[in-house]
């Protein structure tokens, strides 16, 4: 199967670029004390809230939860028990289009570090500058990459665009952007953990709306240890959500749509 070509994008570098109708919602489970800064750092940079969601974590981590509590636009979530970190981004989106109507764009990141604020930034720059477009910070995987990660993003970025014939740097990155009016159809996606931003950017490609990539940091510490990621149950959960693509893909193609 022929793919498209890949679709970097550069975005274009202003001073002071106006984040105030833009969110940041970070799904956190169990998170380090680096999420704090991490936090205080958008807010600095002018996002005007920045949404976290507690899935689940353990008492240990209250008083990070408790230290963002007092940060200024910061909107706090609670999963009693951990759901998953699909449904940590689901009940987030929901909470940006109910309670946030007046804001543009929501930015996804993680919280164990692998975004920094600049990259953030950068991210929800383009996709400012590109309002109908899903916009992903994309990693390199040029500096020392845990074997794990580097066999397992290989292996997924050719089994994506094998399956949906769009070729992405990064088919895994958690760092992405979206415009408002494309989130209602992608809350009612399937998937809990892992396997929804798998399914979330299937169903993006299926439609005919490419997502734009902006290059961003290939950041690991120790290992990826601080990871949640489990790379047998959360990897057969993301090949079969392609798996069910490929089957969808073929069954359209029968029918002739």
């Amino acid at each position: 199967m022929s793919t498209t070509p890949l679709s970097i994008v550069e975005p274009h570098t202003t001073n002071e670029p106006s984040f105030v109708r833009t969110a940041v919602l970070i799904p956190a489970w169990e998170p380090d004390c680096t999420l704090i800064p991490l936090v205080a750092s958008l807010l600095t940079l002018g996002f005007g809230a920045i949404i976290i969601v507690n899935d689940g974590s353990s008492f240990a981590s209250g008083e990070i939860f408790a230290g963002l509590k007092t940060l200024d636009r910061v909107h706090m979530l609670h999963h009693a028990i951990n759901l998953g970190k699909g449904r940590a981004l689901k009940n987030g989106i929901n909470y940006f289009l109910c309670e946030l109507p007046e804001f543009d764009v929501l930015v996804t990141a993680d919280a164990d570090g692998q975004h920094i604020p600049a990259d953030i930034a950068r991210v929800a720059q383009a996709a400012l500058e590109h309002p109908t477009k899903v916009v992903l910070g994309s990693r390199g995987f040029v500096k020392a990459v845990p074997l794990r990660s580097r066999i397992g993003n290989g292996l997924t970025r050719y089994i994506f665009a094998f399956v949906t014939g769009v070729r992405l740097k990064d088919t895994q990155t958690g760092l992405r952007a979206f415009p408002r009016t494309l989130l209602p159809e992608l809350i009612v996606l399937e998937g809990e953990r892992y396997e929804y931003e798998m399914n979330v950017l299937a169903h993006i490609c299926r439609t005919g709306s490419k997502p734009l990539e902006v290059p961003i940091e290939t950041i690991y510490f120790d290992g990826n240890k601080s990871s949640c990621f489990n790379p047998i149950r959360d990897s057969m959960s993301i090949y079969f959500v392609l798996a069910r693509a490929f089957r969808l893909s073929l069954s359209l193609r029968a029918s002739g749509l």
